[in-house]
């Protein structure tokens, strides 16, 4: 890290308004860079930034980048054509991607690197939190907002807790003390082209670490690249050497009994609903079992948590009616959230799904189309693109043919721009709302959430 950044005082983030860039953006600032960027819309990111002293452009301009810029770093979404990358490179400015930095900054650290195709946010929110709690200061990097704190990145001590990011490989960039890896799914094939090379590049990312690899057993390629790599598994199964039985639901609560090597040690009760974050709550216990922790003090501290943003966040409860936003985007995760859904029990599962890129609806809609069973409405929304072109043939319309022919509920098609206006006059007590997806679902499910309480509860 020192060779590359000896000497440098100012820090451009291009895409900086993106939760990696701008947690990115937040540590930088904390070791004392000068940090500016810029990004092409407002956010709630870019809001935060600026709370804390760094300066964002809205729009991507070469007059944007000072004179005393000395290294500008980038999003996996910014292409090379952009016209401050074209610009830094005229100047022969050190240029690097987002990935490749973070990992250069955790390099003097012990690093616990949280990878998976689903639950990275949770766990490594989870660490962070308890961690804290316990009396340490650990540098935090999440992909979404702990709601126990105001920003999801600061700068600590001697510890470096890192949500990863295998979509571009940059996961590959540490080399973690602890590596733990949630599952791996069909996800980011866009990148990687066949399921074959993400697991090997997961089975990297466990040589890479220097102390224990984490994984899921109930998972047969997991459970094959953690036993490669000697490491230790987690699961529900009874080969695992963390296991729990016995979930129940209670209220808002998930309970379970937690072994260790086959034998008892206690209860467990977490403010997270479903069986996917009994399995997310025992890779950090894992993880606590490694550092020597007290293992029932960990257990006690986890009440205290309050989960992340966009991820089964209640929004507000008006009339009876509930609105849930999460950022579910994937077949695997959508169905899991469903289903803890159900565990509250809804007069109806109203679900608005914002599908998220053409080029995931087009790999996974077979998928999609089977993972809305445990829903009774479920309203189809516009794909999101991101940084996607549209692709011929594949759009919502598309997707709802499919998930036709396995639905039995009520569905339709209703345009992004409408459903403020078509969802609230539909909503009935008893009801449990859901805005599902990666895109923009959350600031319409705001629209949504206001336009019920204008229209159905002040009236």
């Amino acid at each position: 890290m020192e060779a590359v950044l000896s000497g440098v005082k100012h820090i451009y983030l291009v895409g900086i308004g993106g939760i990696g860039v701008g947690g990115l953006a937040l540590l930088l600032k904390d070791k004392g860079f000068n940090v500016s960027g810029s990004d092409v819309h407002e956010n709630y990111t870019i809001k935060l930034l600026r709370e804390n002293g760094i300066e964002v452009f809205i729009g991507h301009c070469s007059e944007h980048m000072s004179a005393d810029v000395d290294l500008v770093c980038y999003s996996s979404a910014i292409k090379q054509d952009n016209p401050e990358i074209q610009e830094a490179q005229r100047r022969g400015v050190t240029i690097l991607p987002r990935g490749k930095l973070l990992g250069l900054l955790s390099w003097d650290k012990k690093a616990i690197a949280v990878s998976g195709s689903h639950g990275k946010t949770t766990t490594t929110s989870l660490i962070g939190y308890l961690m804290t709690s316990l009396g340490y200061e650990p540098t935090v990097f999440v992909g979404g907002l702990p709601l126990n704190y105001a920003r999801h990145a600061w700068w600590g001590q001697d510890y470096f807790v890192i949500e990863t990011d295998e979509s571009d490989g940059s996961f590959l960039y540490y080399n973690p003390w602890v590596s733990i890896i949630t599952n791996i799914d069909h996800e980011h094939l866009d990148y990687y082209r066949t399921i074959e090379d993400l697991q090997k590049s997961f089975l990297q990312f466990a040589y890479q670490t220097k102390g224990m690899v984490i994984g899921c057993g109930d998972e047969p390629t997991v459970m094959d690249i953690v036993q490669k790599a000697g490491g230790t598994l987690y699961g529900f199964g009874a080969h695992n050497k963390v296991s729990a039985a016995n979930v129940t639901f209670d209220g808002n609560f998930t309970c379970f009994d937690l072994f260790v090597d086959h034998i008892y040690i206690c209860p467990v009760s977490i403010p997270l609903l479903g069986t996917h974050n009994v399995l997310n709550t025992l890779a950090v216990i894992s993880f606590f079992l490694y550092m020597g922790e007290d293992v029932a003090k960990v257990v006690n501290l986890l009440k205290g948590f309050k989960g992340t943003k966009r991820r089964f966040q209640v929004k507000k409860k008006l009339n009876d009616v509930i609105f849930v936003d999460d950022y579910a985007h994937h077949p695997t995760e959508i169905a899991a959230v469903l289903n803890a859904a159900r565990y509250l029990r809804p007069k109806r599962l109203f679900v608005i799904f914002q599908p998220h890129r053409f080029s995931r609806v087009e790999a996974l809609y077979k998928e999609f189309a089977r993972c809305f069973g445990a829903v009774d409405e479920l309203i189809v929304t516009d794909i999101y693109a991101a940084s996607e072109k549209p692709i011929a043939g594949v759009d919502a319309h598309f997707l709802l043919e499919e998930i036709k022919k396995y639905f039995r509920g009520n569905i339709q098609h209703v345009a992004k721009e409408e459903l403020v206006d078509i969802i609230p006059p539909r909503l009935e007590p008893g009801d449990l709302v859901m805005g599902l997806g990666a895109g923009d679902i959350n600031t319409i499910m705001d629209g949504i959430v206001n336009e019920f309480e204008r229209s159905r509860v002040k009236a």
